[in-house]
């Protein structure tokens, strides 16, 4: 585990040779100034030194000051989510919490133009030292996001806009400054204290257009222990795609994610309409580019599965992406699944968890329920393709409830107090959807994430009080990674949701 790992680090480092790890960090004490020699020692104790293999395969060795974060499994975890197809010469790269500065020097010898920041000085030090050893140029500062004055951008990240960000983030919690387990340094560059939340404030800082470049990717490596299992959802919210592309896991079960972070379709455009027969049909006639899409404030021709009507409220989102055109792409269950499961997420962060009040229902629909009342549809999901030749459009299909009349039988995002339009609403979801189906150069797929779309499938399931399959009660057990359903007596899965009666609770 990183933390355990990074303590008996700095118990190494100390310069009291005997004692428990206890004693000699000061117990559960919180930090005082009775613990302020006992820091100065340590930050004047003998450097580590490192020995690092770097992607290209160079090793490395260098000193390793005291409070210093070194090289790690989260270090590696980072780098191999990079490629070459981005890490290239030329392209323009920050790296924030560099600590000792090796994922930097290596893009420096990758040809790309570094820059680099700490609010740790002797890892900002460390990292000059590297950097000048090796006759590298960059530009390495000390700050960091954050509230104070050392979260102002051009401090520790210059006036310019990155091709490439990486964060191997904060993942402590801050119990553990409680806990008296660490120094200023540590506790500076290791704990979230920041009361937006770090990844919070990054997201913010993209969104407003600021660190990428119009086609610039962030790494940031988050924790199971933090924010890592809501990391995805959060950057959706803001209106940026973020897909996990690299993940390991600790034998205690922490896990821990690189999440990606772009601007989704940033060169597709948007088609707001008035009206419009359907907005699936528009893009299918008319789109071309992979992520356009349709926005309409009315429909009146949409449809769902086997052609039925589409039936929507009033100021409900009605919206398609071409999420393929001419491409070896072909729809499945799953399809519709991964993004019924994101649409789940996504509502649960915009309403706060909420994680008992909204559902996906088999195959491709959104259930909510309201506080005083019981689960009914809310959305859906619907994938529809053309071919001409050889070339497929490939379109996707969503229809979102906000608010809904009284008696109508349907449900909405408002039940959820989820107070936002459907433009808010579609900005959040054009994000989603990017994060499932862009290409972008070097950056890898979305995995198919079956484990969470098999939870979410079961979760919905046990809202249900009773299940018939041609009129014989079951039950779901699973989900096949085709998206066909598993029932009980029913090893061979079902794929068609016509043959299913669900009875709600």
């Amino acid at each position: 585990m990183k933390k355990s790992v990074f303590f008996a680090l700095l118990a190494t480092n100390s310069l009291i040779k005997e004692g428990s790890f206890d004693e000699i960090m000061g117990g559960n004490e919180p930090f005082n100034f009775s613990h302020a020699e006992r820091e100065v020692q340590r930050m004047h104790s003998q450097p580590l030194n490192i020995e690092w293999s770097s992607p290209s395969g160079d090793r490395l060795t260098f000193m390793l000051p005291p409070t210093v974060y070194p090289p790690r499994e989260d270090t590696a975890l980072l780098l191999s989510a990079l490629s070459q197809r981005l890490v290239h010469p030329k392209s323009s790269w920050l790296e924030i919490g560099c600590g000792s500065g090796v994922v930097s020097w290596w893009a420096a010898t990758q040809g790309c133009e570094v820059t680099a920041c700490d609010i740790n000085p002797l890892a900002v030090a460390c990292t000059r030292a590297l950097f000048s050893k090796h006759g590298l140029k960059g530009q390495i500062f000390e700050g960091g996001p954050g509230p104070s004055v050392d979260g102002e951008l051009s401090q520790w990240g210059g006036d310019r806009l990155y091709d490439v960000v990486v964060w191997n983030m904060p993942y402590l919690s801050s119990e553990v400054l409680d806990e008296g387990a660490l120094g200023p340094m540590e506790e500076a560059a290791l704990t979230d204290t920041d009361s937006s939340g770090l990844l919070q404030r990054f997201l913010l800082m993209v969104k407003e257009g600021r660190l990428l470049t119009k086609n610039g990717v962030a790494f940031l490596t988050v924790s199971s222990s933090g924010v890592g299992e809501d990391a995805e959802a959060m950057a959706w919210s803001q209106g940026l795609a973020g897909r996990t592309v690299a993940t390991t896991t600790f034998d205690d079960g922490e896990r821990l994610h690189v999440l990606a972070v772009w601007r989704p379709y940033a060169d597709s455009p948007i088609h707001r309409l008035e009206e419009t027969a359907s907005t699936n049909d528009e893009l299918l006639e008319k789109a071309s580019s992979p992520g356009a899409s349709a926005v309409a404030e009315r429909q009146t021709g949409g449809r769902g599965r086997h052609g039925r009507v589409w039936e929507t409220q009033p100021g409900a989102l009605l919206a398609s992406w071409l999420v393929a055109n001419g491409q070896n792409f072909f729809h499945r269950t799953v399809d519709q699944l991964r993004v019924g499961e994101g649409v789940v997420r996504l509502l649960r962060r915009l309403a706060g968890d909420a994680s008992d009040h909204v559902l996906l229902k088999w195959p491709n629909d959104v259930w909510i329920r309201p506080k005083d009342g019981q689960f009914s549809k809310a959305g859906g999901v619907l994938f529809e393709a053309v071919s001409q030749g050889k070339k497929t459009k490939v379109v996707l299909g969503l229809g979102l409830n906000t608010k809904v009349n009284p008696g109508s039988g349907w449900s909405g995002t408002h039940n959820l107090g989820i107070h936002l339009d459907a433009g808010a609403l579609h900005t959040a979801l054009h994000a989603l959807v990017a994060s499932l189906f862009e290409e972008v150069p070097g950056l890898r797929p979305m995995n198919d994430g079956h484990a969470r779309i098999e939870a979410a499938v079961l979760h919905g399931a046990k809202k249900f009080s009773h299940l018939l399959y041609r009129g014989e009660t079951t039950f779901v057990e699973g989900v096949e990674t085709t998206g066909k359903l598993v029932l009980s007596g029913h090893p061979d899965g079902i794929d068609d949701p016509d043959d299913l009666e669900w009875s709600i609770l």
